[in-house]
């Protein structure tokens, strides 16, 4: 701990700001960078930046730092806009125009001829007004089926111009009959809503819940957060911001929002009997305004409940011929009625009665259709998920939905889906439980075999150049692959056509496969589809950044296969478990998974499963700078690949093999392994490993200056990756061309080039990509003096690198932030940066990146002029750069 360096401001409002910001800090006890990024919710490198100047940081991330360290946020809101406002304003052009700001609009649709609720309305909307610097809550608590929801919506609705940066929604299921949302899938929701790219989502619920907080901290947004099951269920949805509202809604009066998070609280009680005739007239129409008196029995039959008044409604909507008289007796007849709601009992029974009454409406198949509903252990169903669950038809389930969705008995979702509501769902559930066991049991099944149909075929259409174990295959009841009819059918039914609509489908039904796995992995006899699901989603949960249900899913399988003494099933769930973590940043996870991947393949006598065991740790010890230990598991790989005839597999060991030879510096041996990789790409017909290893080639070129031979590479890979829609190789491909731009001096091409990588990077969440690019942009702006462009985007790629865990990115990184602040006379500051960048590359053995870091030292020690120091460190890098046949004009740049 300790004071922070100054920026070197000139006097003035900023200089001011600066000041106070140092001050706070050290009244606050002088907390060090990485405490202060806890409460932050971020990196300490950017929290550094908000302290080191030379301009004001951005006000959101200011606000968060000043209340970490107990400050007056208005008093620094005051300084911030003082010193910014005389700031100069940007030149045109200077940076690519940022992307414009999702504005999610996530709230369901206002709720029809919304009656009463004029106190609860009124206490919402003074919390809109009121003061603080905290987020303002308020917890909407009341009895199932009162209209917490319908209230939330509606006022959401009506507010929604005072939150022009948009609102978010989740139905938190709280109290529905299968497992709650967890905090952390909620948190990756909004994430994506805001513009988060999937796959740059941390895995933690801390590191989700702070990358939120960062993201509203200067929005004005409202987040309604429905159905929650406790305090601990929200905690973490919860914004930082005082720009945000928060509505929470839950049968729970949740005391602890009250206590410890300020809410206010607003309890919902059963409507007026006025506000429940007048609901029930409107709803109704003409036809009641003649029998006042017969609304108002009917209201004390429903419980004066707003679910069961719509329910009571509708049919009376759809019964002209009955009067209401008629309606409220047959209503009274039913036993049990609804005293349970004062009485305080289960809650179920407080509208079952209302319910049985519009269940007894329908025909015997709609009432069948109701009833297996309740079987459905997902959030909302399409009409093919439902067809397989009855047994029937498309077209007959669609009108079968149809007709609930009249009766208020489902409600419609969205992509042409159905839900219920909790109480409904529960319902449902407690009549699906009275069908005979071998119904329910084969209903369940129909079910979970034609979703994992239906994900494989979407799979296979969104990935295509997925190997077949990996998209999974599409498999009849026995296991073999089905008939080009039924896959047919199945493409109609569910609307997937081609990738795109593909990917709609698989978003939409996520929560539904998940929660059958869930189910099924609890069941001996139907465990077997969780290793199934495992294998068939295993590319799209990992490529779109789904980590958390792909571990979820994985580790399931695990245990399913471990239980069942499936070791072969168990490797392979294992693999995948461990390419999350990798693709993830965990590198030690990684390794983990696949050291027992490898162990559990060996006894099974699974050789590929093996193989793909030590490429994965292989992959893995190469990003965390092991390179030797990298390079044993890359040629075992290779072996085991080779005594199968496995071209693809060969391929991908001997490109990483190359790659270590490449950090070590033995370009030679790099460059024939690489050539070996490529023939056997080329021979196996792998496409996309083919453009990798031409890029992986081409950059070895420009590594040692043969910028022509590099572009003969370059250009054939971006054309591959144009050809397959590889978006991360053909992103790669630009950066690529961009370095030697850069290196000729065509400063404007390498810009754009750089731009337009970091765009396509961050939209498919390739981070080790956007790390390359803002690094290229960073040395590219650092080169034209544009020093404060410069630190900031080379900070971003070493918060990036960091997480990452790659090591080769980060000490590259600190070489080129090294750099920049050699360039903005920060020497000692500089001095440091070189310092860690070179025991980097010491420890892992890379010694281009040992030279690189002692030509920056060297630099840093002329400019301070020790020159006999600075002499000794470059004559150790031309030594370096000589002994691996780099020329001079190679030796900088990213």
């Amino acid at each position: 701990m300790g004071a922070l360096p100054r920026p070197d401001v000139a006097a003035g409002p900023l200089r001011v700001l600066f000041d106070r910001l140092h001050d706070l800090h050290h009244k606050a006890g002088w907390p060090s960078l990485r405490t202060m990024a806890r409460e932050v919710g971020c990196s300490h490198v950017t929290v550094a930046a908000v302290f080191s100047g030379p301009r004001a940081p951005r006000w959101g991330l200011l606000e968060l730092v000043v209340e970490a360290l107990d400050g007056d946020v208005e008093l620094f809101r005051g300084l911030w806009l003082e010193a910014t406002s005389q700031e100069p304003a940007p030149v045109a052009g200077d940076l690519p125009s940022p992307q414009a700001r999702p504005v999610p609009r996530e709230l369901p649709a206002d709720v029809a001829d919304f009656t009463g609720r004029r106190d609860a309305l009124a206490q919402l909307d003074r919390i809109l007004d009121r003061g603080g610097n905290g987020v303002r809550i308020a917890s909407l608590s009341g009895t199932p089926g009162v209209g917490k929801t319908a209230l939330a919506a509606h006022w959401a609705h009506r507010v929604g111009r005072r939150f022009p940066d948009g609102q978010l929604f989740v139905d938190l299921r709280g109290y529905d009959p299968g497992a709650p949302v967890a905090p952390a899938e909620a948190l990756g929701g909004f994430l994506r809503s805001l513009g988060e790219a999937g796959t740059a989502l941390p895995l933690s619920v801390a590191e989700l819940a702070a990358r939120y907080r960062t993201l509203m901290a200067d929005r004005r947004m409202l987040v309604v957060l429905d159905n929650a099951g406790s305090v601990e269920q929200v905690r973490d949805l919860l914004p930082g911001a005082a720009t945000c509202v928060v509505v929470v809604t839950s049968r729970d009066a949740l005391p602890g929002l009250v206590a410890r998070h300020g809410a206010v609280r607003v309890e919902l009680d059963l409507l007026p009997a006025d506000e429940a005739a007048g609901l029930l007239s409107t709803l109704i129409g003409a036809r009641a305004e003649a029998c006042l008196d017969d609304v108002l029995a009917l209201a004390d039959r429903c419980a004066y409940l707003p679910l069961a008044l719509r329910v009571a409604a509708e049919r009376a909507v759809s019964r002209p011929a009955a009067t209401l008289a008629e309606l409220a007796a047959e209503l009274a007849e039913q036993p049990g009625r609804l005293d349970a709601l004062a009485a305080g009992d289960d809650d179920a029974t407080a509208v079952r009665t209302v319910f049985s009454w519009s269940i007894r409406q329908l025909s015997p198949s709609g009432r069948r259709m109701f009833d297996l509903l309740g079987l459905h252990p997902g959030q909302a169903i399409d009409v093919a998920g439902a067809a397989a669950l009855a047994d029937t038809a498309a077209a007959t389930a669609c009108n079968e939905l149809s007709t609930l969705h009249r009766a208020h008995l489902v409600s419609a979702a969205e992509h042409g889906r159905f839900g219920m509501h909790d109480l409904l769902r529960a319902y449902a559930a407690e009549r699906a439980a009275q069908l005979p066991t071998a119904d329910r049991a084969a209903a369940l099944d129909r079910l979970r075999g034609h979703h994992r149909r239906a994900a494989a075929i979407a799979v296979r259409l969104k990935f295509a150049g997925a190997k077949p174990q990996e998209a999974g295959g599409v498999e009849s009841a026995s296991g073999a692959i089905g008939d080009p009819a039924d896959e047919h059918g199945l493409l109609v039914a569910t609307g997937v056509r081609d990738a795109a609509s593909a990917t709609v489908w698989l978003d939409a039904e996520r929560f539904n496969l998940m929660a059958l796995a869930a189910e099924s992995a609890a069941d001996d006899d139907t465990a077997g589809h969780v290793i199934a699901l495992s294998a068939t989603l295993a590319p799209y949960l990992e490529a779109c950044g789904h980590y958390t249900e792909a571990v979820t899913l994985h580790s399931a399988a695990v245990t399913v296969a471990t239980e069942t003494k499936d070791t072969a099933a168990a490797g392979t769930a294992l693999n995948r478990l461990g390419a999350v973590n990798a693709r993830s940043g965990d590198l030690e996870a990684a390794l983990d998974r696949y050291g027992e991947a490898l162990v559990y393949c060996e006894t099974a006598g699974d050789t590929a499963g093996a193989a793909t065991s030590l490429h994965g740790i292989a992959v893995a010890r190469f990003r965390a700078g092991r390179y030797q230990q990298a390079m044993d598991a890359a040629k075992d790989a290779l072996t085991r690949s080779r005594s199968l005839d496995d071209l693809r597999g060969a391929g991908e060991a001997l490109k990483t093999i190359a790659l270590v030879r490449l950090q070590l510096g033995d370009y030679p041996a790099a460059i024939a392994s690489l050539h070996q990789a490529l023939a056997a790409h080329r021979a196996a017909g792998d496409r996309t490993n083919e453009g990798r290893s031409l890029n992986n080639l081409g950059f070895l070129h420009y590594r040692i200056g043969q910028d022509a031979e590099a572009l003969r590479y370059y250009e054939p890979a971006r054309a591959i990756a144009r050809e397959l829609g590889n978006r991360a190789g053909e992103a790669v491909a630009l950066i690529n061309l961009a370095h030697i731009d850069a290196r000729h001096g065509r400063v404007e091409e390498a810009l754009d080039g750089y731009r337009k990588a970091t765009v396509a990077c961050a939209a498919i969440g390739y981070r080790f990509g956007q790390a390359e690019a803002l690094r290229g942009l960073a040395v590219t702006y650092r080169r034209l003096g544009r020093l404060h462009d410069a630190l900031e985007h080379v900070n971003q790629a070493l918060a990036l690198s960091r997480r990452l865990g790659d090591v080769d990115m980060e000490a590259g990184a600190l070489d080129d932030l090294g750099g920049t602040l050699r360039a903005a006379g920060r020497l000692q500051d500089a001095l440091r940066r070189h310092t860690e960048a070179y025991a980097l590359a010491s420890r892992a053995g890379d010694p281009f990146a040992q030279a690189r870091a002692l030509s920056g030292l060297a630099a840093v020690l002329q400019a301070a002029g020790q020159v006999a120091a600075a002499l000794e460190h470059r004559g150790r890098a031309e030594a370096l750069y000589e002994k691996l046949g780099v020329p001079e004009h190679a030796r900088e740049g990213p």
